[in-house]
């Protein structure tokens, strides 16, 4: 029985280890693509395809907002849009923006193809995305009243992101 437990023990000891090297490299990697607010876009209105006008400052004031930077082009964004779907489902602020992904009828014919609600502004020229230099797709920035207070790249589950929202609704 005592071997058996000290197995036990072992596995989680070497489970625990390996997740919290995980962490590190996550976090680090996060922080080398973590791209740079505009000074001026947390004030400035973004256009939808419906054209509604959002303010990140307003978006986001005093809770956490998504701002979510994909393509129609990019593979794992087809794994990563169905679960920014569902937290914009569950009421989480989320504003998408779709980098060089074709004009307004193609986009919105591709979101509703896909049961995509969440609002999406098109950047078609790519502009909005080098203003924050966006170098991955997707990329998924938290913001607080208007401030990018955390982002993650790549594939990203739902749990991941709420779990991001809740360690940074602690720290901000």
């Amino acid at each position: 029985m005592q071997i058996k437990y000290a197995h036990i023990l072992s596995y989680l000891k070497s489970f625990l280890q390996a997740l919290l090297i995980f962490t590190v490299i996550s976090f680090s990697i996060d922080w080398l693509r973590k791209p740079s607010q505009p000074s001026t876009l947390s004030s400035q209105a973004l256009t939808t395809l419906t054209q509604d006008k959002v303010r990140l400052t307003q978006f986001s004031q005093d809770r956490i907002g998504i701002v979510y930077f994909w393509g129609t082009w990019c593979g794992i964004c087809k794994y990563t849009s169905p679960t920014i779907e569902k937290l914009h489902q569950n009421h989480i602020p989320v504003i998408s923006i779709a980098l060089t992904s074709g004009n307004n009828t193609s986009l919105q014919t591709y979101l509703t193809n896909r049961d995509f609600t969440f609002p999406t502004v098109n950047d078609s020229d790519g502009l909005i995305s080098n203003h924050w230099d966006i170098s991955v797709t997707p990329t998924i920035v938290l913001i607080k009243n208007g401030r990018m207070i955390h982002s993650t790249t790549g594939i990203s589950s739902y749990w991941g992101i709420r779990l991001r929202m809740f360690a940074m609704n602690l720290l901000y």
